[in-house]
C-alpha cells in the first residue's frame, strides 16, 4: 500500500486520534449513544479547560471505508484522522478481517485536533465495525444503514480489488452519492475494469464513480497536455502516428489508463488491441513498455510517454529518478528539455481531492470505455 502522509500546513491543525476503547458487540442504537455521550464528555473538558468557543461538531459528509484486514483497518484510520481537519467527517471503517472474532464487534471515538497555539478541539467520528466471519460480514448493511448522517452525501472508498462483485456493495449501492476504487489494485485487470465500466453505464446503479489510479495519474497528463498549448505544438496534434507507454515493471493499469486517455483526447479509433499494442483505425499505433524498476517508485507505476509524428518529430515525457519528471521536444533541429519536480502525493491527498467532488468524470469514463473495448494480456518485461 502506499505510505502515508499525514503533514499539513503548519498555519492549520493538526490532526491526532482519540484513543478507541477495544471492540465489542454494539447495535447502532448503542453506537450513536456512546458517541452522544463522547461529545458531550469531550464539551465538557473543553469547558472546564477554559475555551473560549463551545465544541463545534461539524460532519461534511459520511465515508465509509471497506478494509480487507486488520492492516488496512489501521492505515484507513490514519488516513480519515488526517483528513479530519479539513475535511470533517463521520468515518465507518468496515474492516473484513477473518482472524477476528466470529462476532461482529464495533469500537467508536472522536478524532482530535491540536490547533495552533495547543487548544485542542475535536472535528470528526470514527466508527469502527469488524467482521470476523462470513455470517458476520452479512450483518455489516444492517449494520451501517442506520448510521449513515442525513442530508450529507455519503461516500464508499474500497481500498483494494474491485468491489463489483461483493453483495456488501450492492447493498449499499442505493444510498450512495459516490463510490471511490482503486483500480491499481484489481486482481483480474480486464475483467474488473469491464465490470467497473458497466456499473457506470448502468442507469440503475446510482453511485458515481472515481478512482485513485486516475488521481496518480493526473501530473503525467498534465504535463502530457501542456506540450501542445503553444501554437507551435498544436498543429501536431492531429499528426501524431505513434505512442510509446512506459511504466515501472508490475502492473500495467496505470498505463493502460493512460493510454485510454490519451487515445480519446487524440480522437484515435481502436481497432485492435493484442499484448504490447493498441492499433487504431487512422494507423496509428500505441505500444506498451514496462521498463526495470528504479529505487523509490513502486512496481506499476507510470514512467513516461513518447509521441512521436509524421515527420519524425518527437514529444516526451519521462520519470528522472522518483521525484522529477523531464519533457523533451526534438522537432527538426530544434531541441528543447524541462525539468519539473513530481510531488509524491499520497493516499490521504488522493481520497481528499475525491471527497470534493460530486460529479463525474467525463474523461476517465471515455478513457475507461476505450480501454475496455478489447483485452490483452500481460506484456512481458522489456530493457
Amino acid at each position: 500500500m502506499t505510505p502515508l502522509s499525514t503533514a499539513v500546513n503548519a498555519a492549520v491543525p493538526t490532526a491526532v486520534n482519540r484513543p478507541a476503547p477495544a471492540p465489542r458487540p454494539m447495535d447502532s442504537t448503542a453506537i450513536e449513544k456512546e458517541l452522544t455521550a463522547l461529545w458531550r464528555a469531550e464539551a465538557e473538558a473543553n469547558r472546564q479547560a477554559g475555551a473560549t468557543q463551545p465544541l463545534s461538531r461539524t460532519l461534511l459528509h459520511t465515508l465509509i471505508i471497506v478494509a480487507p484486514d486488520h492492516a488496512a483497518a489501521d492505515q484507513a484510520r490514519a488516513i480519515a484522522t488526517a483528513l479530519s481537519p479539513r475535511q470533517p467527517a463521520r468515518t465507518i471503517v468496515l474492516e473484513l478481517n477473518p482472524a477476528a472474532e466470529a462476532t461482529l464487534n464495533a469500537a467508536v471515538s472522536l478524532t482530535g485536533v491540536t490547533l495552533p497555539g495547543g487548544a485542542a478541539a475535536v472535528c470528526g467520528e470514527q466508527i469502527s465495525l469488524i467482521a470476523g466471519s462470513p455470517n458476520a460480514a452479512r450483518r455489516l448493511t444492517g449494520a451501517v444503514l442506520p448510521l449513515l448522517l442525513t442530508n450529507v452525501p455519503s461516500f464508499v472508498w474500497w481500498m483494494q480489488g474491485s468491489p463489483m462483485a461483493h453483495p456488501l456493495l450492492r447493498d449499499l449501492a442505493p444510498v450512495l452519492d459516490r463510490l471511490i476504487v482503486d483500480s491499481f489494485t484489481f486482481a483480474a485487470l480486464d475483467r474488473d475494469l469491464a465490470a467497473l465500466r458497466r456499473a457506470i453505464a448502468d442507469p440503475h446503479f446510482l453511485p458515481i464513480v472515481s478512482d485513485l489510479a486516475w488521481a496518480r495519474l493526473a501530473p503525467w497528463r498534465y504535463q502530457t497536455a501542456q506540450i501542445f498549448d503553444a501554437a507551435g505544438t498544436r498543429p501536431y496534434l492531429q499528426r501524431l502516428r505513434q505512442a510509446e507507454v512506459r511504466y515501472m515493471a508490475g502492473p500495467s493499469g496505470l498505463a493502460g489508463l493512460f493510454a485510454g486517455w490519451l487515445a480519446e483526447r487524440l480522437g484515435w479509433k481502436l481497432a485492435v488491441r493484442d499484448g504490447e499494442a493498441m492499433r487504431f483505425a487512422g494507423g496509428q499505433v500505441l505500444r506498451f513498455k514496462p521498463v526495470r524498476a528504479i529505487a523509490g517508485v513502486a512496481a506499476g507505476y507510470f514512467a513516461g510517454v513518447t509521441l512521436t509524428a509524421d515527420d519524425g518529430s518527437e514529444f516526451e515525457v519521462s520519470r528522472h529518478g522518483s521525484t522529477c519528471t523531464v519533457t523533451h521536444q526534438r522537432r527538426g533541429d530544434l531541441q528543447t528539455e524541462r525539468v519539473v519536480p513530481l510531488r509524491l502525493e499520497s493516499a490521504t491527498e488522493w481520497l481528499g481531492h475525491e471527497l470534493g467532488r460530486l460529479s463525474p468524470v467525463p474523461t476517465y469514463e471515455a478513457a475507461l470505455r476505450l480501454l475496455t473495448a478489447a483485452s490483452a494480456p500481460e506484456p512481458e518485461i522489456v530493457g
